[in-house]
């Protein structure tokens, strides 16, 4: 540690403090070249992760500008652009919370004067709407919802579109030029403010139809959504490196070679090759695969929703990290690896067929049941319930119960209030829009069906 007496207006660390700073260092070069490889391998990551959502942002933009502006026309469309007023297309009044009325732990999303949505246990909106605070850092602070919620009496709630206008498409084309109108008309008080006028007076360039609207609305929600999950997935992995250090570079944590056992990242010999935590995810996958392939609704996203409840259900932990997803819990980095292993070791090939994937098996079908009962055989019984149960159902079902599943999950590890409403409306509002297709009794039912068979999160199922 440098001494106080030191540090000058211009920081300095000379000789004697590094000669004096303590390393804590491991025995062995080894054991030095083994953590060394391991944080970097994370870096390189982070860097690859960082690198993709740089382009993917600069394609988003692209896309932004030229979508709605009319400049590129999605196949199929045609005729004219109109300019409307946004007070002409919507209803714009502010709330009429405070803060003082937010729960942190309630049902309801509430929009206050940040980034940030914070919990509210009543609703007075139960529809489509933009959120956009009257007053701080308006230029960059848009929400979209469609469900119930509320609004801080600072905020301004754009709903009742006109009925050939879709809200979604509202909220894109502000967020992309609302911004620089507002810093225009904003009124400069103590900090800037916007008052209903400015928001009136906004113009919209529209597309013709609704569908139009709605396609174009689509395709960058679907940008938005996968930014999301690359970032969430930077963001876990910088808070594991982080926790990485702490535990590797001061010895609390040691590098070993450990034996094998379910959840853990382990390492085997198999043909005379190290295999990781990548070859023993694809030994769980392949007894699923075995046993289901056959099975005419067996594809890419059932296997994905059997995986995820079986590892949860099983307490098993393969590296996955699964996201909110329209089909349910996804995680494509896990699925391609998991492929790309049943390919490699001539078990199964994912094959394209009709716009889904199947499940062929090759030559070497079967070659994981010895490494399937090394690994796994603790938790046969509990697998093979699993397998039983989903086995005849649609993909549909599963994408519904995993998604049910998964909710359920995190609001029990979030601490939050958990009921079948609860869940349910955290289903509808705060995963994926397809979710909507679905009638909120069908999934009502099919939380009771889940008790029903034991498909609960092991915190619900404990006394």
């Amino acid at each position: 540690m440098i001494g106080a007496s030191t540090v000058s207006a211009n920081t300095n660390i000379n000789q004697d403090n590094l000669k004096k700073l303590l390393i804590a260092l491991p025995p062995t070069i080894d054991e030095q070249r083994a953590i060394a490889t391991v944080l970097s391998d994370v870096d390189t990551l982070l860097n690859t992760l960082d690198r993709l959502i740089a382009k993917k942002r600069a394609i988003k933009q692209a896309a932004m500008q030229a979508l709605l502006s009319g400049k590129t026309r999605l196949p199929g469309f045609s005729g004219e652009w109109k300019v409307r007023r946004l007070g002409d297309i919507a209803h714009i009044k502010t709330g009429k919370r405070n803060n003082e009325d937010k729960v942190g732990d309630g049902l309801y999303p509430f929009f206050v004067r940040s980034a940030n949505v914070e919990r509210i246990n009543t609703y007075s909106h139960d529809c489509e709407a933009i959120l956009v605070p009257g007053e701080g850092k308006i230029e960059n602070t848009f929400h979209y919802i469609n469900g119930r919620f509320d609004v801080h009496q600072r905020v301004y709630a754009i709903t009742q579109f006109a009925t050939d206008v879709f809200g979604r498409y509202v909220h894109l084309y502000m967020s992309l030029r609302f911004g620089a109108w507002a810093m225009q008309n904003t009124v400069k008080a103590t900090v800037d403010s916007l008052r209903l006028p400015t928001f009136q007076s906004f113009e919209v360039r529209l597309p013709p139809t609704f569908a139009e609207q709605t396609a174009i609305a689509a395709i960058l929600s679907d940008m938005d959504a996968e930014l999301a999950t690359l970032e969430t997935r930077r963001d876990k992995t910088h808070g594991i490196k982080q926790a990485m250090m702490q535990e590797l570079l001061t010895g609390k944590t040691r590098l070993v070679k450990p034996g094998i056992k379910a959840g853990k990242e382990t390492t085997v010999q198999t043909s005379g090759r190290q295999a990781n935590v990548h070859f023993i995810r694809s030994v769980l996958a392949a007894e699923i695969i075995d046993q289901l392939h056959a099975e005419p609704t067996f594809g890419h996203v059932k296997f994905e929703k059997v995986m995820f409840l079986t590892e949860h259900l099983c307490g098993i932990d393969t590296g996955s990290t699964y996201y909110r997803q329209a089909a349910g819990p996804y995680d494509n980095w896990a699925l391609r690896s998991i492929d790309s292993q049943l390919r490699k070791q001539k078990w199964f090939d994912a094959h394209k067929e009709d716009r889904r994937y199947i499940y062929l098996p090759l030559e070497k079908r079967g070659g994981h049941k010895q490494y399937f009962e090394r690994y796994f055989s603790d938790i046969r019984p509990a697998f093979e319930k699993i397998v039983a149960t989903f086995k005849k159902l649609d993909t549909e079902k599963c994408e519904i119960v995993a998604t049910l599943f998964a909710v359920w999950n995190d609001l029990l590890h979030a601490q939050k209030i958990v009921s079948d409403e609860a869940i349910v409306h955290e289903v509808l509002n705060n995963w994926h829009e397809s979710k909507k297709r679905i009638p909120e009794q069908r999934w009502l039912k099919a939380l009771d069906w889940m008790r029903e068979q034991g498909v609960v999160p092991r915190e619900a199922a404990q006394p």
